[in-house]
């Protein structure tokens, strides 16, 4: 299960009153993360409901399973929400469809998206703008043009609240005409199965295959280096995020992971942990005899991994946004 989806497990034990009361100390994207995973669970076995809860370091004696459905996120959310603003969260929910389209649209490339935009009227290309992420949409706006610009941010800024069918046509038409054809590219697949490739290769090996590939083809290369992730990109998430990262991997992982990396990396890691903490990881790194840089590398690529996971599930993300992480490199 991802993390939303436990969460939602978590939501639904607590019931409506003490859920709702937890749920509004969650950002709207969070609310309307688990709120979809409530909508789409159905009947969640007991056995798989105690697991959950052991995680939450919680003692749970309940005789039954959980059932999740849209009434159940409705009547979650309506505790803390205006009734308006419930209606908006759960027409975003497309429970016929996989993922979140606002989102994949803000990882999309953006010369894709304004490829689709160019030929839209400036109405449908403001509402658009306001759904996406700001760093996708900051991205978007100036390779509309200067000239329509203005009239972009005028429209954004007179904006009301949209009819609910009027949001859903729009996200039908970029599923089908801009996402849909972009996932399906044969470009888009052979990237996605490079980037992965290379994101695990061996750094020796890399390089020398970057310095080829960099005079071959600079700028189809560039492109897929901007989307590959390593471990020494880490240092782009903040303490919190750096936090979960590490507790996704063993406690023998970190230490061999951090003894081989660079100055900086190590640094970075130690000033996210509580002193304690802190103190007894450097103890362990000082205590280690030789060690394999075979044995470092698996290390750094299991942290590597779990950063992965958790930006795929939406639990973490990353502090530099200007360079985006493809979902299926956390397979």
């Amino acid at each position: 299960m991802s993390g939303a989806q436990k969460s939602a497990v978590l939501f639904l034990c607590l019931g409506e009153g003490r859920g709702g009361a937890l749920m509004q100390q969650l950002d709207v994207a969070e609310i309307r993360q688990i709120t979809t995973a409530i909508s789409n669970m159905g009947e969640i076995d007991a056995g798989i409901v105690e697991s959950i809860l052991e995680e939450f370091d919680e003692k749970l004696n309940h005789e039954g399973g959980v059932v999740g459905s849209i009434d159940a996120a409705r009547n979650l959310l309506s505790e803390f929400l205006p009734e308006d603003r419930v209606a908006e969260i759960l027409q975003e929910i497309n429970t016929n469809t996989t993922g979140n389209v606002w989102k994949d649209l803000s990882d999309l490339d953006e010369k894709q998206l304004v490829e689709f935009l160019r030929k839209e009227h400036n109405q449908t290309v403001a509402v658009i703008l306001t759904r996406l992420r700001p760093d996708a949409a900051a991205k978007v706006l100036p390779l509309l043009g200067n000239d329509r610009a203005p009239d972009l941010i005028e429209r954004i800024m007179a904006m009301e609240n949209l009819p609910s069918d009027t949001i859903q046509n729009i996200e039908n038409t970029l599923r089908e005409d801009v996402l849909a054809k972009a996932n399906n590219s044969p470009e888009a697949r052979i990237e996605g199965h490079l980037v992965s490739i290379l994101n695990k290769l061996d750094g020796d090996l890399f390089e020398q295959i970057s310095a080829e590939l960099e005079q071959r083809r600079p700028d189809q290369f560039g492109g897929i280096k901007q989307k590959m992730f390593v471990f020494d990109d880490l240092v782009k998430f903040n303490e919190m995020d750096l936090g979960k990262i590490m507790r996704e991997v063993s406690a023998t992982t970190l230490p061999l992971a951090l003894r081989g990396a660079k100055k900086e990396i190590r640094e970075h890691f130690l000033a996210a942990l509580p002193s304690r903490s802190r103190g007894m990881l450097q103890d362990e790194m000082s205590s280690m005899g030789p060690i394999k840089l075979r044995d470092v590398k698996e290390a750094q690529g299991q942290l590597v991994e779990g950063a992965l996971r958790l930006l795929a599930d939406g639990t973490i993300t990353l502090a530099d946004t200007t360079e985006e992480m493809m979902e299926d490199m956390a397979e």
